[in-house]
This record gives C-alpha cells, structure tokens and sequence, in this order.
C-alpha cells in the first residue's frame, strides 16, 4: 500500500494542493475551494502517471519500474478513473459558475495557459522536449510546478470574484522562491537517474558535473542563498522569530538530505523524503501565516 501511494503519485498530488494552500495564504488571498483544490489533486496525479506510463519498458531495473510492471494494467484503470473524476470535477466547477463573468485579462489568460504549454513541452511535442536539455530540465519542472502552486491560486480567484489581484512584487518574490526550492529538489532527483541518463545521453547537471560537485558546489549553495535572501527579506520586512524559523526548516532539512544524498537512496527514499521536504515546506509556511 505504501508504495502504491508514492509510485502512484497520490503523494506528489498532495504535495501541490498543499503547497498551492501555502501561496495563497501568504498572499492573502481566500482560498478558491474544495473544487479547486480536487482538480489540482487529480490534474498532478493524471500528469505523473501519464508520464511514467512507459516505465515498465524503458529497461530500468529500480523498485519502482518492477511495481509498474506488476500493476501496469491496474494504473490504467486507475488512471482511466481519475480522468473521469478530474473531467467531472471540471463540469462542475463550470456549471457552478456558468454565468458568472470573469474577469481575465490578457495577461490572467497568458498566466493560466503558460503552464500547461510548458509542461506539455517538458515532455515533448511534435518530438521536442525540454526535459532532453539537461541544464534546463530542473528549471523548467520548477516553472511549471511555481507557476501552478503559487500563480494559479490568485488567478482563478481574481477570475471569479472580480477581485484585485495582489501586490505583484509578493506574487514575483514568492514564484521565484519556490521555482528555485523546486528546481533544486529536481536536481537531486536526477542522483537516483544518473546511471540510466548517462547511458541515453541525457546530460542533466548531475551527468554533466558528478555527484559531488553537483551537491556540494551547484546545490548546497543555491540552498544557502535560499536561506540567507529569506532570512534577509523577513528582517527587514517584520517577520516575527517564529515565523522565521517556520519557514528556514525546509532549508535546513534540505541541506540534511543533500549530506544523506552522498550515499546510494532508494527510489523510495527519493519519492517519499526528497519529495515530502514540498510537504514540509508548505506546513511550515501555513503554520507560519496562520499563528505567527
């Protein structure tokens, strides 16, 4: 059961609705519902399992490719299901609010629909995909999941309510935040994939770099800038003791599982602690907003 929740990519949906709470907490806006929320759910569980549909057969040898040659016809199933649910999902959000104008300008629009041609691209169309040029790969996962977490919250809000959109310097500060904390998850992602990446020559930075210098020398001090502009940023902005310690914890966890990375981390270990430090950081930053 357990690895039926991570291999299925039940965790990861959990992690986005969590951390789509988190950015709208901090730019204090109303969450948009339940609804909502089910649709960013089911939409990243659809997409994950879309894209690892194929494991199975690309040869790999983890846990994880022999889980999805075992279940390979249940994740169909289960894959066929969620799409049910997402597009009904999506029915009712829209006959809740058929009549109601929205307000999207041009630019709410580019906002909504960047994301998904991005992510469309990461895993090819007409035979191109970002993910093939390694040095880009982290960057672009990381736009995706920001722009889906922390822009679409606002942007459907405002959309349905006619409300102003918040200060778009927080919006700008927070997207680039969490761009960066993803991108460098990402990056530790490819450890688990170095092996398998080589040999398709796919030069992602860990090919291109090696283990050490990618965790010692690319990671861990984008990690510390990370932590220092935050702390910077909360200073001189009136963030209480608390609220900042809250939300330097992902940091220091990070910078926990870049040490532990130096050994060899089961596919599981990736899904479940690599991962779960996006569940950690969005309690933390909701704890922090709603008690500090």
């Amino acid at each position: 059961m357990m690895r039926g929740f991570f291999y299925g990519n039940w965790f990861i949906g959990l992690c986005a609705v969590a951390l789509g709470v988190e950015a709208a907490l901090q730019q204090q806006v109303p969450l948009n519902g339940p609804w909502y929320h089910a649709i960013v759910f089911l939409a990243c569980v659809a997409f994950y399992n879309h894209a690892y549909r194929d494991l199975a057969g690309t040869g790999a040898t983890d846990d994880r490719a022999r889980w999805y040659a075992l279940h390979g016809g249940q994740q169909q199933r289960v894959q066929v299901v969620i799409l049910g649910a997402l597009g009904m999902a999506l029915l009712w959000a829209w006959a809740r609010f058929q009549g109601r104008p929205l307000h999207l300008d041009a630019e709410h629009l580019l906002a909504l629909l960047i994301f998904p041609f991005v992510g469309a691209a990461y895993y090819g169309i007409r035979g191109a995909s970002l993910r093939r040029i390694g040095w880009l790969k982290p960057f672009a996962l990381g736009f995706v999941w920001a722009g889906v977490v922390t822009v679409y919250p606002v942007v459907v809000w405002a959309a349905l309510q006619g409300s102003t959109m918040p200060e778009m310097g927080l919006t700008a500060r927070l997207f680039l935040k969490n761009l960066m904390f993803i991108a460098v998850l990402a990056v530790l992602f490819d450890i688990k994939d170095h092996a398998s990446d080589h040999r398709n020559a796919l030069r992602t930075i860990v090919v291109q770099r090696g283990l050490r210098t990618t965790l010692f020398r690319i990671v861990l001090p984008l990690t510390l800038l990370g932590v220092m502009s935050f702390l910077f940023y909360g200073a001189t902005h009136g963030f209480s003791p608390m609220k900042l310690v809250l939300n330097t914890l992902p940091f220091v966890a990070l910078l926990a599982v870049i040490r532990a990375l130096r050994k060899r981390r089961s596919v599981l270990y990736y899904l479940a602690v690599v991962d779960g430090l996006l569940l950690v950081k969005a309690i933390c930053g909701i704890a922090a907003m709603q008690w500090f």
